[in-house]
């Protein structure tokens, strides 16, 4: 642990990491503030305590998913440094007990990220001037924050102690955290059921403790998410409904107990037994075929390469797929309903859609990092490859290796196309009309193939800016934070920018919302809600929003296009710099 927080204590990253979280709470406080503020008029004190309180529930929630995905990028740094120079296997050699090295490595790693809630503190109890905001639920929503880093870095130090780190284990930490938070959304809009005697109250279900972001729902807005505790007996049904915040707590305590004392095992009784991941010597294994692009096969097959991150890799590609064929499945067969299986679709496509971006950004943001650092770019800057045929084949290599995670999404948003197009109207898949509400069917079909043809490029985006700061950056982790924020702050912003344009532009509206992969998959699944102010014809609006798919793929391989030839230019000059010439 002292290990850890002295070294970590003295770079400038974590520095400016701090640094940047606190501007973004202060910014969105100062924001908030003003703009309440700004109404014109006089303002009561009830209106400004409920201003205070509606400013605090945008701050808690940003503090929340600030920590959400800070603690994995500083998490990566266990999985990654702790692997790669093979730490694990140096403390082996030491006195240090198990529990010692585990507990350790997770306090030293979750050391940074619980001062960034400490910090945090202080602007959380200023809004308590304007009132509407309790000492306890600022005490409540930092001890949920600080709970969701511990837990999430329990499961990094476990893949850490267990030596499956690397890129891939990167990988599939982000998945595991996307997947939870989505799930667990899912699951409680379907469960949610409204509250007898309540208005526009629906109650907590058996997802509620399972996710951060419902249990601070249900702390700030209790009047409509209500945890009741009088619709349960008692028992663990009446502990788990009733009090979601101490739910939410046990839950955490218990997985990062799990977690911790699977990993103590793993460290010295069960690492002989099971081995480093399955990997064998093939000395006799015969060569594999390069092709024409060396540098493309070389980024497509250093991943994966043992049978068992094949098998995942191809098993989350098999999962996506079968769970869309058993979604069309029950909807023909009047399993579900639409609206929940239109639920249930925009889950799937956010979360596969999100996992193709972030594992387009963490792989390429290590591509260059990790062969300057194995000293494999020094070769190949002997032989006449140019950057600019470096950086394609680095691009199609990556694209080549995220086709498990490619393969879900784009078959699903073809499928269900299709069958909305077979249907002509009618059949399972489309909702029958009621009163003024027209016939709405499962999803568009235009803004599904719309997505289909605009994901490749803007995985080839994601993949671009991640080239580009693995090369300017000596270190992977430092690679993967800047182009995962950068890319994650473009898609915000045109997201955003996009949303008060979808309702009030007849075309360009529609347009802008197919921009951004997360709009375009809520606009196709809710075109009836999101598009009813433009007035556009329904069978138009699909042709438009398939226009804006194709549109949407220009704008991100011209995006790409102009990524790759920035950093062509200063190829040369970045590697004198870095390598101090």
């Amino acid at each position: 642990m002292e290990r850890i927080v002295l070294s970590g204590s003295r770079r400038k990253r974590h520095q400016t990491i701090r640094s940047l979280y606190l501007a973004i709470l202060i910014a969105v406080a100062a924001i908030g503030v003003l703009f309440t503020t700004s109404l014109g008029g006089r303002i009561s004190l009830r209106a400004l305590a409920a201003a205070g309180g509606g400013v605090f529930e945008i701050v808690a929630m940003v503090e929340v998913a600030a920590i959400c995905l800070v603690t994995p990028i500083f998490m990566a740094g266990a999985i990654e440094q702790e692997s790669s120079p093979r730490t694990w296997d140096l403390l082996l050699a030491t006195p240090l007990s198990s529990m010692g090295m585990v507990l350790g490595n997770l306090l030293g790693r979750t050391f940074f990220v619980l001062s960034l809630i400490v910090a945090g503190l202080p602007i959380l109890l200023i809004l308590q001037i304007f009132g509407g905001v309790s000492p306890r639920a600022v005490l409540i929503s930092a001890g949920i924050a600080a709970c969701t880093a511990i837990v999430v870095g329990s499961a990094a130090v476990m893949l850490s102690a267990t030596r499956t780190g690397g890129r891939r284990a990167v990988l599939a930490f982000y998945a595991g955290v996307i997947i939870v938070l989505m799930a667990t959304w899912a699951f409680d809009a379907i469960w949610g059921a409204p509250m007898p005697g309540a208005l526009n109250a629906t109650g907590t279900t058996w997802a509620t403790p399972l996710n951060p972001f419902l249990t601070l729902h249900a702390v700030l807005r209790p009047a409509e998410y209500v945890a009741s505790t009088q619709s349960y007996g008692g028992g663990f049904a009446a502990f788990w409904l009733g009090h979601p915040v101490a739910a939410f707590a046990a839950a955490s305590g218990l997985a990062t107990l799990l977690m911790l004392s699977w990993s103590v095992l793993r460290v010295r009784m069960l690492g002989p037994i099971f081995g480093r991941n399955g990997e064998t010597d093939h000395p006799a294994r015969p060569h594999r075929p390069v092709g024409r692009n060396p540098i493309a096969w070389r980024a497509s097959s250093g991943s994966p390469a043992s049978w068992t991150e094949r098998s995942a890799r191809w098993g989350w590609a098999a999962a996506g797929i079968i769970g869309g064929v058993v979604l069309l499945a029950m909807i023909g067969g009047g399993l579900v309903s639409l609206p929940t299986a239109r639920l249930v679709l925009t889950a799937m496509l956010v979360v596969e859609i999100t996992m193709v971006a972030l594992a387009a950004t963490a792989i390429a943001g290590t591509a260059v990092t990790r062969e300057r650092e194995q000293g494999t770019l020094d070769l190949v800057l002997t032989t006449p490859i140019g950057p600019a045929a470096y950086l394609q084949g680095k691009l199609l290599g990556i694209v080549r290796s995220l086709l498990p995670l490619l393969l879900p999404p784009l078959l699903m948003v073809a499928a269900t196309a299709v069958v909305l197009i077979v249907s002509q109207g009618s059949g399972p898949f489309i909702e029958t009309a009621s009163g003024d509400q027209p016939a709405r069917p499962l999803a568009g079909w235009g803004g599904l193939l719309g997505i289909g043809i605009s994901l490749v490029p803007f995985a080839a985006f994601c993949i671009a800016v991640g080239l580009h700061w693995s090369l300017r950056v000596r270190r992977s982790v430092s690679a993967v934070l800047i182009a995962t924020v950068l890319s994650v702050a473009v898609v915000g912003i045109i997201g955003l920018c996009a949303v008060p344009l979808g309702g009030s532009i007849p075309v360009a509206g529609p347009l802008a919302l197919t921009v951004c992969p997360i709009t375009a998959v809520m606009v196709a699944a809710n075109s009836a809600k999101m598009l009813a102010s433009t007035k556009v014809d329904p069978n138009q609006l699909q042709w438009v929003l398939l226009i804006g798919g194709v549109i949407s793929a220009v704008i991100w391989a011209g995006l790409t296009h102009i990524i790759l030839k920035t950093t062509v230019r200063s190829f040369i000059v970045t590697m004198r710099r870095l390598a101090g010439t």
